[in-house]
């Protein structure tokens, strides 16, 4: 336990190290009036490390950051040196137009380890190393299926390994992967997309391959080559024709090799049109009635993955006007929307969501996003902000709906600030929507129909009366080339809403409990997670197995 303490001790003064060399230098570059940049979250990319050789950026403590344009960007840890102040002068007489910011020796010790791919190997192997879109959109036309993947790859390995990052990640685009696996075992890595949620085998990769596919990946990450018994992050971006993907990658240490994740972030697969959601026509009233007030909470409760972002991206998309002030805190900022000012959370630096949304309300914003209430002073800033003629939006960690007010309690906000404050709350899952190429009608049997009615015996008179519960028909998954033999093809929301009114405010300022509160919101026609995911199987959207897989069991006698 002790030598365990000793590693944890030692962990702690390395970083306490590093902050504090951070510091040094962000604080020289505001005395300067410089930029200050971290070279450890902004890796410069391998074409631009050719500009200043790996010897002259040991010698002088100097780097190329990036060329924007027209301008070098060039880090360096003591602007004062002479001979750095010559080094420069000579960039300038070559013909470049300069732009000089502050690092940290251990910032700039980080970008080494990048040269042993960009200069000391020849360019054609540099190239070969470089993720570039014409690679990228040439494998997309030379593969179609999965099998066709698999095919790829296992000719590749022998042929030219460098190659099979590039199918990966043209499969990972056609089949709309939101995530990318490598999972290493003893003598082979197992390769994985999460397609529609769900993770399906892709092909194996030997071992001995991986590790060039291993470097090549964190290479284009920023990350440390030669550093493989610690977790790391980092990421790159992809222009593909109309779509830009940003894939995030994280790479932690196993038994066998490092174990890498990369995550595809495509904004139009994000930024959609409220329409596109799944919500039925009364809820997508109530969504558009409730973002036109000039103040409120709007929280969207639900687990990791089932569609928050997405939600409150497009309510901000709807939103975004010239004369609207939207402004964002974020953890991590997801997509880049244009047209809103969007911050990202630091707790390092301070930058809690907490501080974030109170630096956001000296900005003047009409609408605000906190990526998520995880706390009380969280929780009570976004209310006051509410309070004050802001309109909030944000999500919270509750299994529905109606848990979301007892979690602000819990949270420690005041009660009585919650109804004058609180808007609505969303609650919403997604389920995979049927094949259109394979799906298969058919009359269900008397005890599924049964279970059916049941189920939405309750529904209030508005939503029930656009149904046809007589003559049921439901979709199968069968499965073809195009749904990869799963039967299913995408993906849709089902949301469960509460408005806030008279009658639920009263409900809130009185002795609160949910039983009290679901049978006021059933009154007024509230319809559940469950409910709803079952009027997408009654109109052909997804399936019984689909819905029970997500919601749980479909209520029987």
């Amino acid at each position: 336990m002790a030598d365990q303490d000793q590693l944890n001790l030692n962990d702690y003064f390395i970083k306490l190290k590093k902050t504090e060399a951070e510091e040094l230098a962000q604080a020289l570059a505001q005395s300067l009036g410089l930029k200050y940049f971290d070279l450890e979250l902004r890796k410069p990319a391998p074409d631009i490390l050719r500009l200043i050789p790996e010897a002259d950026s040991r010698e002088l403590k100097i780097a190329p950051i990036k060329k924007e344009a027209g301008v070098l960007i060039v880090g360096v840890y003591n602007p004062d040196d002479l001979k750095v102040k010559n080094y420069l002068e000579k960039l300038k007489q070559a013909g470049y137009r300069l732009e000089v910011g502050i690092i940290s020796l251990n910032s700039l010790e980080s970008v080494w380890p990048v040269y042993h791919f960009s200069q000391s190997k020849s360019v054609k192997y540099l190239e070969t190393l470089e993720i570039s879109p014409e690679k990228l959109l040439a494998a997309i036309e030379g593969v179609k299926t999965i099998a066709e993947i698999k095919s790829k790859i296992e000719t590749s390995t022998e042929s030219n390994p460098f190659d099979i990052l590039d199918y990966v990640l043209a499969g990972a685009f056609i089949f709309g992967a939101s995530d990318i696996h490598f999972e290493p075992e003893e003598d082979r890595v197992n390769l994985k997309f999460r397609i529609d949620g769900i993770l399906y085998q892709v092909a194996e990769i030997p071992l001995k391959v991986y590790r060039l596919i291993k470097n090549r990946i964190k290479l284009a990450a920023g990350m440390f080559l030669d550093v493989s018994d610690r977790a790391q992050d980092g990421r790159f971006a992809i222009n593909l024709k109309d779509d830009l993907l940003d894939v995030r990658v994280s790479v932690v240490p196993g038994i066998h090799a490092e174990t890498i994740v990369m995550r595809i972030l495509n904004v139009k697969s994000v930024l959609l049109n409220l329409n596109e959601l799944g919500f039925r026509p009364d809820d997508l009233e109530l969504v558009k009635t409730t973002i036109k007030l000039p103040n409120g909470l709007i929280l969207n409760t639900g687990p990791t993955g089932s569609g928050k972002t997405t939600t409150l991206y497009s309510i901000l998309n709807m939103l975004k006007r010239p004369e609207i002030k939207i402004v964002t805190i974020e953890d991590p900022v997801e997509y880049q929307l244009e047209g809103i000012s969007q911050t990202q959370v630091n707790v390092r630096e301070g930058y809690t969501f907490a501080n974030g949304l109170r630096s956001a309300l000296r900005q003047d914003p009409d609408v605000i996003l906190v990526g998520e209430v995880r706390d009380h002073d969280t929780a009570e800033t976004a209310i006051q902000a509410a309070l004050t003629g802001h309109l909030v939006l944000s999500t919270l960690h509750t299994n529905n709906s109606l848990g979301a007010m007892p979690r602000l309690i819990e949270l420690g906000v005041d009660k009585t600030l919650i109804p004058p404050s609180l808007r609505l709350i969303v609650a919403q899952r997604l389920v995979r929507k049927v094949c259109p190429r394979c799906r298969q009608e058919y009359r269900p049997d008397q005890k599924i129909v049964e279970r059916i009615k049941l189920s939405l015996a309750d529904l209030g008179p508005v939503v029930k009366s656009s149904l046809d519960l007589e003559k049921i028909k439901l979709v199968k998954a069968v499965g073809c080339d195009y749904c990869l033999k799963t039967g299913y093809k995408g993906r849709i929301g089902v949301f469960e809403f509460i408005k806030i009114t008279p009658a639920v405010e009263k409900i809130i300022y009185g002795e609160m409990t949910e039983a009290d509160l679901l049978a006021q919101i059933k009154k007024e026609g509230f319809v559940s997670l469950q409910q709803d995911a079952i009027i997408k199987i009654l109109l052909g959207v997804t399936t019984i197995d689909e819905v029970e897989r997500v919601t749980g069991p479909i209520v029987s006698n």
